[in-house]
């Protein structure tokens, strides 16, 4: 092996593509296969049930807006204050 590059290498002819596309023979199931497929079911289910959750926080979120835009909120007894602050804000 030269290692400056000055040695030329013999190519070799390729006479045929290893893929010669033509259609892959059917093929067979494997011995679990029904297995996996029922697993694969339970876990599709599972992240649909997910999503339900999803939605029910997302309709929560939205009727605890509407609540506070229809009611108000009463924002005088806020954490942290004093009666020297209220004092100082008059």
């Amino acid at each position: 092996m030269d290692p400056w590059g000055t040695e030329v290498e013999k190519s070799t002819v390729v006479s045929a593509f290893e893929d010669n596309f033509e259609p892959a023979p059917e093929f067979e199931k494997l011995s679990d296969s029904e297995e996996y497929l029922a697993v694969l079911e339970r876990k599709l289910k599972a992240v649909r049930s997910k999503n339900k959750v999803v939605e029910n926080l997302s309709a929560y979120r939205a009727d605890c807006i509407d609540r506070l835009l229809r009611e108000g909120c009463d924002l005088d007894p806020v954490i942290g204050d004093t009666e020297a602050e209220k004092l100082l804000q008059e």
